[in-house]
């Protein structure tokens, strides 16, 4: 099957590639991912369609966003426990992160959250769900000189443009033909200088059954001993009764997640009185955010790689392709437009 443009991926990035394509020269773009629209934007269950992990919105850029009902709050840090935090964050890896998002949050006096971010964002790119043209499969190889992709199911598109959002150290596990021998080389340079740490985030949608004890502020905790796997903690009031409760923890090789973490988590949110006698959990979830915080690699050896792959009709695109740290207003509003069309 013939194809305009291929997108791999279904995150963020890869709605905005779809938003910029779809309202050019009246191109047909295709989404190729096994995951559901939105990636880690997806909601967190059928019935609380809350964001799997917290997402917020600086107060001087909300306007961008006139279909989203942000609230903003004050921000409230506490240190449970001293400690060298920040290497806690990083899952105590021996190498600098380009952002450490959770304790950048602590520094600011406000920060604006909404919990339908997903549908919002999805209206700010003017596409919606039943406008998108998708298929749920994995990819098996792509042939960069037929330019041709192969599904995991065995479905066959021939591109004239392809737009990669996916992890740039798994393109090279899917470029298969050796006529691109310098690009794989290429590639090859790259992935070895990329590091990641990961993070495992416990999601909680929680009743208060004493409103009163509801402070209407986002409450940060921070925990920096290894006696405690949590690190952050993000409370978040959405309802006079209703609480997201945000758990994370950093992993690594060099600090490794352990079996039945989410049980362990939430054992330290009753010890440290975070979730108390008055909380009842209406709903919880677990997420593995596999690429949590990237590291700092030579811009020389990327910039090439995204040269090689323009020769052949692909762009890298997004946070974890370009392997480049974006907040959301950046990547949807002040990222350069996709210059393949």
């Amino acid at each position: 099957m013939n194809v305009d443009v291929v997108i791999i991926g279904s995150g963020l990035a890869a709605l905005k590639a779809y938003s910029i394509i779809s309202h050019r020269r009246n191109f047909n773009p295709l989404i190729i991912d096994f995951n559901p629209l939105g990636g880690v934007f997806a909601p967190l269950g059928f019935a609380y369609k809350y964001p799997k992990i917290p997402i917020f919105i600086d107060h001087d850029v909300i306007s961008a966003f006139p279909s989203c009902n942000f609230t903003c709050y004050p921000i409230e840090a506490r240190v449970l426990k001293e400690d060298n935090i920040i290497d806690k964050i990083k899952g105590f890896a021996p190498f600098n992160v380009q952002r450490l998002w959770f304790y950048e949050l602590a520094k600011k006096k406000i920060a604006c959250f909404s919990p339908q971010i997903n549908e919002c964002v999805l209206k700010s790119l003017s596409i919606y769900n039943y406008m998108i043209k998708k298929i749920r499969d994995s990819i098996r190889k792509i042939d960069v000189s037929n330019q041709v992709v192969v599904t995991a199911q065995g479905l066959t598109f021939r591109y004239e443009r392809l737009v990669y959002t996916w992890p740039l150290d798994i393109l090279i596990k899917m470029i298969s033909n050796v006529g691109a021998s310098d690009l794989l080389t290429l590639l090859n340079d790259a992935t070895n200088k990329i590091r990641y740490v990961s993070i495992y985030a416990r999601s909680y949608i929680v009743y208060e059954k004493t409103p009163n004890a509801i402070s209407h502020k986002i409450e940060l905790y921070f925990h920096g001993t290894k006696a405690s796997r949590s690190h952050t903690i993000i409370k978040v009031p959405i309802a006079e009764h209703t609480i997201l409760l945000y758990a994370l923890t950093s992993y690594s090789e060099y600090y490794p997640l352990l079996p039945g973490i989410g049980d362990k988590i939430h054992s330290e949110l009753r010890k440290h009185k975070v979730l108390t006698s008055s909380m009842q959990v209406l709903d919880y979830s677990d997420v593995n955010i596999v690429y949590g915080l990237l590291n700092i690699p030579p811009k020389e050896a990327l910039e090439k790689v995204c040269e090689e792959l323009k020769k052949h009709n692909i762009v890298l695109f997004g946070r974890v392709a370009e392997w480049r740290e974006y907040d959301v207003p950046s990547l949807l509003f002040k990222h350069p437009l996709l210059n393949i069309v």
